[in-house]
């Protein structure tokens, strides 16, 4: 055994046999378990709720525990024989540049990581172009091997690998640099406080039930009748037209109309419409406390301080750190993973939020549409003397669709089901304002951010539709201080752009059928500037000149904004 192992190690050869092995590991580890996961964090950096501090011990950890396994398999196999090497240092040298080129050049038309569950039959020419790229790396790579003699061999693996090393080494360090990603995230949040307080004078509340499309909202409501006794005193307007496709930008329009055009960068007008849009400070000027409970929107520290009554700060604390580690690394295999391994890597990214504690330990609130149940049947309404504002804003039918109509949690949950959950909640919580005697003096609007582009198998597997023009046709329910009538409906043609003063004219007292300048019948071109999903950088302008949901009548303007 002894002679056996100083014939391998021959004066230092085997050292010189396993330099490009070591090269080839630290390459391909540091890419995998430093560069990609700091790439993906810097670039995304304002998606996530954990600062570098922690995600620096992960990737380290990882790197070093995966280098050490690369490097001891290499060193067995090549114990074991020179064609065994050989072949395993082609295998990881060929695996090694695939990943690369996949993860940096190949990275377009990657499905959502937002809840959205992926059809993956949609990606069947991203599966073929992978697939041809890899094997064309195979087998330019083999012929390499075959055709170079040994000594040739281990030096191109050994300069590649330092090549690619050097550049993903320079890239994050630059990457790092100009963004600034060592500072400490600190974010503020919305708690529960005051969730279920009401004024005995006047309470406006804006109740968000996030993505209900109102053309799938009725067939759903044609099958329970109870729908419509619980919604008298409002007036159903079915032809209203959201501004937006997603919620980032429909919620800041819903709250001052104000559109935004990419003139400025997005957080900084979406912090000044919640800090202090028009609507806001005449809130406050009138003696309104606001509220905003919402669990999708952060802040950073200090941007929002004195807005609301119920923001606290969050520090973060882990719940699971294996999961945690796991999905990180899905998460960078998602990117550089070959497309026939990507549906392994695939999970909801909401499931990587941390448990967060606010640093007064109130209890944050959760969207959910059972956790907001569960609060109206078991919390009181209690009473104050001043005004309140509250905007609640809930999951709705968003996806991932989790709730049947009872709002129980199923496995068969889908869109409609999601809808129905909707509804529960919403009536629920309008019983308990009437059992509280503080229904009639509040102004009430429930509506949804957008729409929901609903094809083929979305009912069951939600799957974004490429041009988003199925969003636009939202709910609006709207009731005034002190309505007393049958459930209205009207066609009048509203636009999201319209809200904030019918907002004005329901606090002076106007009812819900006269609180918009536009009545059904009337004609006008609405606005509606589209966007792909995560490709908010470039809108298109769109006029609705007819139905709401007809979109054949949505027409492009042929203007576009684009972030500069």
């Amino acid at each position: 055994m002894k002679s056996w192992l100083q014939k391998k190690w021959n004066n230092g050869k085997m050292l010189a046999e396993l330099k490009p092995a070591f090269f080839l590991s630290l390459t391909f580890c540091f890419m995998i378990f430093i560069y990609a996961p700091l790439e993906l964090y810097i670039n995304n950096v304002d998606e996530f709720w954990y600062d570098v501090y922690l995600l620096f011990p992960f990737i380290i950890k990882d790197f070093f525990l995966f280098l050490l396994f690369s490097i001891v398999g290499f060193l067995v196999v090549y114990l074991f024989g020179n064609v065994a090497y050989k072949i395993v240092l082609y295998c990881y040298f060929t695996g090694t540049v695939a990943c690369y080129i996949q993860g940096n050049y190949m990275v377009k038309n990657l499905p959502p990581l937002d809840g959205t569950d992926v059809n993956w039959s949609l990606y069947q020419s991203q599966f073929v172009k992978s697939t041809i790229v890899w094997v064309i790396i195979a087998i330019v790579c083999l012929i390499l091997f075959i055709v170079l003699k040994y000594d040739r061999i281990k030096k191109a693996v050994s300069y590649i690998s330092v090549f690619l090393l050097l550049i993903l080494v320079s890239t994050i360090t630059v990457l790092s640099i100009n963004n600034n990603i060592f500072e400490k995230k600190e974010y503020a949040r919305f708690t529960k406080v005051d969730q279920f307080e009401m004024s005995t004078d006047t309470n406006f509340i804006i109740f968000l039930l996030d993505a209900v499309d109102e053309e799938c909202f009725w067939q759903v409501w044609q099958e329970h009748p109870e729908y419509e006794d619980a919604m008298n005193d409002f007036t159903f307007y079915n032809n209203a037209m959201s501004g937006y496709a997603y919620t980032e930008h429909s919620l800041p329009l819903i709250l001052s109309g104000e559109w935004f055009e990419n003139k400025e960068p997005f957080i900084d007008y979406r912090n000044r419409i919640f800090k202090s849009s028009p609507f806001f400070n005449y809130l406050r000027e009138q003696g309104y406390t606001l509220s905003n409970y919402d669990d999708e929107y952060k802040f950073e520290k200090g941007v929002m301080d004195g807005a609301f009554n119920n923001i606290t700060y969050t520090k973060s604390s882990l719940w699971d750190r294996s999961l945690f580690n796991t999905r990180i690394i899905k998460m960078v295999g998602m990117k550089y993973a070959p497309y026939v391994l990507k549906p392994y890597c695939w999970f909801n990214v909401s499931m990587l939020k941390n448990q967060e504690m606010s640093s007064k330990d109130e209890e944050l609130f959760s969207w959910r549409n059972d956790d907001f149940y569960k609060d109206v049947q078991e919390d009181d309404i209690t009473y104050v003397d001043g005004k309140r504002f509250k905007l609640i804003h809930l999951m709705g039918a968003h996806v991932p669709f989790y709730f049947d109509k009872d709002v129980n949690v199923i496995d068969d949950a889908d869109y409609y089901t999601s809808i129905e959950s909707s509804m529960t909640v919403t009536m629920s919580y309008l019983n308990k304002l009437r059992e509280a005697g503080v229904y009639d003096n509040s102004v009430i609007v429930i509506l949804s951010d957008h729409g929901y582009n609903i094809e083929g198998e979305a009912v069951k597997v939600a799957q974004k539709n490429e041009n988003e023009t199925g969003r636009q046709h939202p709910i609006l329910f709207v009731k005034g201080l002190n309505e007393s009538h049958d459930l209205q409906v009207s066609g009048a043609p509203i636009s999201y752009e319209d809200l904030v003063e019918a907002y004005y004219k329901l606090m002076d007292g106007a009812a819900s059928d006269d609180c918009f300048a536009y009545k059904e019948g009337d004609q006008r071109e609405r606005r509606y500037l589209l966007y792909k999903y995560l490709g908010e950088d470039h809108m298109v302008e769109y006029v609705q000149t007819g139905y709401a949901g007809d979109e054949s009548t949505l027409v492009p303007t042929g203007r576009v904004f684009d972030a500069k």
